[in-house]
């Protein structure tokens, strides 16, 4: 799938492919945190989605109690008008996702790009069997059936008296789930300020509900103190971002498919692990030493920052899933920093989807090393053993695309088995070890003629 933009924050103009592994990479304010924001509303479905020729499958729906779709004939007669109306829908809903006014985004414009013949494939080989309900003890109301290889779409209603604008968004969305297999995996995203968030999440919602119950023994009406507290939302993924934290204590016996790499993280990076007891409190119980379990807010910034994406690997991942981190070198040494990218790799090599933004050269060359050594070499062997790489550590370049937002633009950079070719980084580099040697140099010549 890939997504154009013209007028969205700094970028005039620019788009993206989404792969197994997505970087972003760039200055500060040229973007990044633009468009990764954008493609979480956009994968996680952040606007309200209603296809126009739906109307006839609720109306077939509630007269009949059934209805069947031909992929074929869905996509001849209304492809075209589906990713257009995403489009709008998506573009409408910008200022909510990111908490501000309708104006800032007027001139902004978003467009989908899916393999033609892509879709089709996708669309036939689909396999789906979902129901909707209001709850356990009502029972399904609307169900889907789509069989891998046939090209049948039947959906069945049960007349619950559902309004007509929510089935009419149900029905949009499984039919998402059945085109457009790129918009239809859920996104999970850990904004820049999480370390933050992790720390202040607890004090955050004492303090409103706080204000609540001053608001009703003080005769204040309720529902402006919302408005207020609503209006000065923050962008919707740390808005999510946080409700997710207030959930913790819910999902904490979950188990994920990913939890070994949480592990690894405890084990290699922090040196401890988390604990979250059944109210959402934070704690952190270092290895090998003899203090008790920690408060998050008495242990390191990495501890900190970190607890999101341990979290999230231990309870809650699935495959297939978005997993979007602005920035993962957050408050991480340098080897820590490589690290990270060695565990995003296996990942990566796991099922998961990884977008990332990043101003790390040490994270990037650790990258460019997994890439390098997933050809093969005489020395190959050696080398792994040597510097401790693992099998499923190592990158397949073609599952990585990497993009650097620069003069307002987005431009995608050359990546083969050498890496990823990341210019900026290199200017940097360069011009600091060229003034480095200058001052050194100085400073020895002023020495010698003493």
């Amino acid at each position: 799938m890939k997504i154009d933009f013209e007028n969205l924050g700094s970028i005039k103009k620019g788009g993206i492919e989404l792969n197994d592994l997505t970087l972003f990479c760039g200055e500060n304010n040229c973007g990044k945190t633009y468009v990764m924001y954008s493609l979480y509303g956009l994968l996680d479905k952040k606007f309200d989605i209603r296809f126009s020729f739906v109307k006839k499958i609720i109306s077939e729906l509630k007269e009949n109690g059934a209805y069947e779709l031909d992929v074929a004939d869905v996509i001849a007669r209304h492809q075209g008008n589906m990713i257009l109306e995403i489009e709008n829908h998506f573009k409408e809903n910008l200022p909510s996702l990111f908490g501000v006014t309708n104006d800032e985004f007027l001139n902004t414009a978003i467009k989908l790009g899916f393999d033609e013949d892509g879709i089709k494939e996708q669309a036939i080989q689909a396999d789906i069997s979902s129901r909707s309900s209001l709850g356990k003890k009502e029972g399904w109301f609307l169900s889907l059936e789509k069989v891998a290889g046939q090209s049948k779409i039947h959906f069945t209603y049960r007349d619950k008296d559902i309004p007509e604008n929510v089935l009419h968004r149900i029905v949009s969305i499984n039919l998402i789930e059945v085109f457009f297999n790129g918009l239809s995996q859920k996104s999970f995203l850990l904004p820049a300020e999480r370390a933050g968030l992790n720390l202040f999440v607890r004090e955050l919602s004492s303090t409103r509900n706080l204000l609540l119950q001053l608001a009703q023994k003080d005769s204040v009406n309720p529902m402006e103190l919302l408005k207020d507290i609503v209006d000065s939302r923050y962008a919707a993924p740390v808005s999510d971002y946080l409700q997710y934290l207030n959930k913790i204590g819910g999902f904490r016996d979950e188990k994920s498919d990913y939890h070994k790499y949480a592990k690894n993280i405890q084990k290699n990076i922090l040196n401890g692990k988390h604990e979250v007891d059944k109210q959402g409190n934070i704690f952190f119980m270092p290895y090998r030493s003899k203090q008790k379990k920690l408060p998050l807010h008495f242990s390191s910034s990495t501890v900190k920052t970190l607890f999101g994406l341990v979290f999230y690997l231990e309870h809650q991942a699935k495959k297939g899933d978005y997993l979007m981190i602005d920035e993962p070198e957050l408050n991480l040494h340098p080897d820590n920093q490589r690290k990270i990218a060695r565990v995003i790799a296996q990942l990566v090599n796991a099922g998961l989807k990884v977008v990332v933004s990043t101003h790390s050269n040490y994270f990037i060359r650790e990258l460019n090393n997994l890439i390098m050594l997933n050809t093969s070499f005489p020395d190959k062997e050696q080398l792994k053993k040597q510097f401790s790489y693992q099998d499923n550590e190592l990158l397949d370049s073609g599952k990585v695309s990497a993009y650097l937002f620069d003069k307002q633009s987005i431009l995608s950079m050359p990546i083969d088995d050498e890496g990823i070719v990341v210019e900026t980084f290199d200017r940097v580099t360069n011009k600091l070890n060229q003034s480095s040697n200058e001052i050194f140099y100085a400073i020895q010549d002023a020495k010698e003629s003493v």
